[in-house]
């Protein structure tokens, strides 16, 4: 009885358990049904979220192409670029169908898509207008819609949209892969349960179901490693896209890469970056990523890049190439967008080449009008009735108006395009100012306008010379132009404590507030009626701000409206000394009146020559000893010493017997009675004539010894109007390297004026035959209409800018340089 007892115990324990066993098992089926179907539908949400984000990003695309083609027709006129944007167009509305049907079923989403659709049918609008404005022949009205910025604001609000739809879908299909992991983890509960209660009689059910665990546990990691490259590849760009593993081995490639390369995704696979892109991490030891780093930055926060790409039949293009991390379980790999560059470095090239032809073909015949003009005005032609010189001084006026702004739109070309060069050396900022007022006077003058500069001590400072006079005139030349007749600018140059400040200072209308804050800006006008009455772009703050600030000072203001304004210029100041300029032709003067030898200085300054003052004989002779001296200018009553008895000693002297003397004395006729038998070059009366003082010293550097210089440009009126004013060298004019060959030939010159662009070659290619044999180099002063880094060519002297440099300018250069090219300075 027991023993049926037992055995009803256990086959009712047996029942027990295998009811149990039973219910488990149908348990788990259930279960392990429900995951396969949560996969199913995991996979059909992964696969609805992939195409839903390359729908979005399809629709941006083609709003890029579009606008990309708009703008091609736009700047060129050029009616193939409108291909691209018709054909964009034609898909885009099928696009925004589909994307809305795959929107529908997500609230948030769907509110994105009509949001989308809103910007997009904005963006729509605003190019046809642009291009029905550029087909009706208004280009400029089309340009300035472009630039103006609100079709930029539009894209900007459809790439927020694309990005929050975007990241919409990634957050939906993180959730869903959150929850699928949560009800793996309640599937691995189960089964650990079935396996403890089924050591014995389900062993072979427990090893299938963990089979099944880690073949479903292999898959989701391989689903989570899809996930995260097809996520940073969508989000990097739509053109070639090439990812790497860690080794830097190409894993896969996209339609788009195997159309640019020529490969097929098969043949690369496992192969090096280097067979489709150079330079990517040929620097730095280690692995690829290490050497990747070592190259070009860190990885982190994205890279990019301006490479070399290399097609399968070898042919090479530029391309622009987007590096992003992708890090995934089995390290950190590498996203490469790569876009081919041809276009684009074409469009640039152009652009670059138009500015060169504007800046050449504008700044010639300009630099011939103006120079033409201001020879006439000057009376090189001879006196001119009052009517013609009126119309004269107005066509010089204009002239010169039309060569500023022409500087000014090619100067804010060379700031976008970082080509602004500065050559800095050691100047005063005083004379920075005197020359600005000199330049600006003739335009006050017609105003009515009244402008000062104030005495003071030097002010030296370390700046481009040519470009610091463009800051001052363009201050002074707001200051006149906004100040009332009558009314005076006041300049001020006063060297602190770490600075050199040039402030410049009118009684006008004042800076509104409003206007204060954009004051440097591009196009900046206080009004709408600033241009109209008042004349210019709105450059030259800009371009002024920028200058200061490439010299490590600022550009500020202070003004109170309706009572005018103040401009500082701040620069930090040059501890060394500056005063003096080396490469100038120095002359000595001995003079013990302070103001006559003043006012010499400042007249032989303007000349182009650089002076050292002695108050006594004695002081003179031991100058003259210390340095040579070009010419010395003596008065004959000194306080110390007779002046014949100074010059006396000069010529007894071996080291200054060949330095030429003029006398400049209240009383010369006695004096040329006392000293018949001196060697002196000229004689000048006191008070000294501007004209007549010109005349005597010129005479030291010309006569039979004129310096020759040859100028060499393909513009015959640049020549003419060149040679005229340089009155004192002898000018050999050539219109050719070939010819400047020639000359070369027959007589070497002492200096030599070079033009870039000329028509067989350019004008550096002359620098190697201006050597001589001794080694000793013939000064080059570069006066083209292009600009040139002066580090580039040491041996130039000078860089001048047509049209920006007055031919007063260059002779003045001229006459600094030639003189000391034959070895009197």
């Amino acid at each position: 009885m027991l023993r049926q007892l037992g055995r009803r115990r256990f086959r009712l324990a047996i029942a027990l358990a295998g009811a149990v066993v039973t219910l488990l098992l149908a348990a788990t089926g259930v279960t392990l049904q429900r995951e396969f179907s949560s996969a199913d539908a995991l996979r059909d949400a992964v696969e609805q979220s992939y195409d839903t984000r390359l729908q979005i990003q399809s629709v941006f695309s083609l709003i890029q192409d579009a606008e990309t083609g708009q703008r091609g027709y736009i700047i060129t006129g050029d009616e193939t670029f409108l291909e691209p944007y018709d054909r964009a167009l034609d898909r885009l509305d099928a696009q925004m169908n589909k994307l809305a049907g795959l929107s529908a079923k997500d609230p948030p989403q769907a509110e994105n898509q009509r949001l989308l659709s809103e910007r997009v049918r904005q963006k729509r609008l605003e190019m046809q207008r642009t291009i029905a404005l550029r087909e009706s022949g208004q280009a400029s009205a089309a340009i300035s819609l472009v630039i103006s910025g609100r079709g930029k604001l539009t894209m900007d609000d459809i790439r927020q949209i694309v990005d929050r739809m975007t990241q919409r879908e990634a957050d939906l299909l993180s959730a869903l892969s959150a929850d699928a992991r949560e009800r793996t983890r309640h599937t691995e509960f189960l089964v650990a349960l079935m396996f403890k209660v089924l050591v014995l009689t389900a062993l072979g059910t427990a090893f299938l179901v963990w089979r099944y665990l880690a073949t479903r546990s292999a898959l989701l990691e391989r689903l989570e490693a899809a996930a995260a490259r097809h996520s940073a590849t969508l989000d990097s760009a739509f053109d070639a896209i090439v990812t790497l593993n860690p080794s830097g081995s190409i894993e896969t490639l996209n339609p788009a890469a195997e159309r640019l390369f020529g490969w097929s995704a098969p043949e690369v696979e496992r192969r090096d970056v280097g067979l489709l892109v150079d330079d990517l991490a040929e620097n730095g030891e280690g692995a690829f990523l290490d050497r990747l780093d070592a190259s070009h930055g860190d990885l982190e926060q994205g890279l990019l890049l301006e490479l070399t790409g290399k097609r399968r039949d070898g042919a090479r293009f530029p391309v622009d190439v987007a590096l992003a991390a992708m890090d995934l379980p089995t390290g950190r790999h590498v996203v490469a967008v790569i876009r081919d560059a041809t276009e684009r470095r074409r469009i640039a090239e152009m652009k670059d080449a138009f500015v060169s032809t504007v800046s050449h073909e504008l700044r010639t015949p300009l630099t011939s009008i103006a120079g033409s003009l201001g020879l006439v005005a000057a009376g090189a032609g001879g006196r001119l009735p009052e009517k013609a010189a009126r119309l004269i001084d107005i066509a010089h006026a204009n002239s010169r108006r039309l060569v500023r702004l022409i500087n000014d739109i090619l100067d804010v070309e060379k700031l976008e395009a970082g080509q602004l060069k500065m050559t800095l050396a050691p100047l005063d900022l005083r004379d920075v100012a005197a020359r600005a007022v000199e330049g600006i006077q003739g335009y006050a003058d017609q105003l009515g306008v009244g402008v000062s500069l104030n005495d003071g001590p030097p002010a030296p400072v370390r700046g481009d010379g040519d470009r610091l006079i463009q800051v001052a005139t363009n201050l002074l030349s707001n200051a006149v132009k906004f100040s009332p007749s009558g009314g005076e600018v006041r300049v001020t140059v006063n060297p602190e404590t770490r600075i050199a400040r040039l402030s410049v200072s009118d009684r006008g209308p004042g800076i509104a507030d409003e206007f204060r804050s954009r004051i440097f800006g591009k196009f900046a006008q206080a009004d709408s009626t600033d241009a109209r009455e008042k004349g210019g772009t709105g450059l030259g703050l800009a371009i002024a701000k920028e200058i200061a600030e490439r010299h490590g000072g600022r550009l500020w203001f202070e003004s109170a409206e309706g009572e005018g304004a103040t401009f500082h210029l701040d620069l930090p100041l040059d501890q060394a000394d500056a005063a003096h300029d080396e490469e100038a032709v120095r002359l000595l003067i001995c003079e013990d009146d302070p103001d006559a030898a003043r006012i010499l200085v400042e007249m032989l300054s303007y000349e182009g020559f650089k002076a050292d003052v002695a108050d006594t004989a004695r002081e003179a002779l031991t100058l003259a000893r210390r340095a040579p001296y070009a010419a010395a200018l003596i008065d004959l009553q000194l306080p110390d010493a007779d002046g014949v008895s100074l010059i006396r000693q000069l010529k007894a002297d071996e080291a200054t017997r060949a330095m030429p003397v003029v006398v400049v004395s209240g009383d010369v006729a006695r004096g040329r009675v006392r000293g018949r038998s001196l060697e002196v070059a000229d004689w000048v009366e006191k008070p000294v004539d501007q004209d007549r003082l010109r005349q005597a010293v010129r005479a030291l550097f010309s006569a039979d010894d004129k310096p020759v210089v040859l100028h060499v440009d393909d513009d015959r009126d640049i020549l003419e109007v060149t040679r005229q004013a340089l009155d004192t060298v002898e000018v050999v004019p050539v219109e050719s390297l070939a010819a400047a060959r020639e000359a070369l030939a027959r007589r070497r010159p002492d200096l030599v004026i070079l033009d870039l662009g000329l028509p067989d070659g350019n004008g550096l290619d002359l620098l190697p035959l201006l050597t001589e044999e001794d080694g000793r180099t013939i000064p080059v002063i570069i006066y083209s209409a292009q600009d040139m880094d002066r580090e580039a060519a040491p041996a130039v002297q000078a860089v001048l800018i047509k049209s920006r440099m007055s031919l007063t300018q260059l002779a003045r250069t001229v006459r600094r340089l030639a003189p000391r090219a034959r070895g009197v300075a």
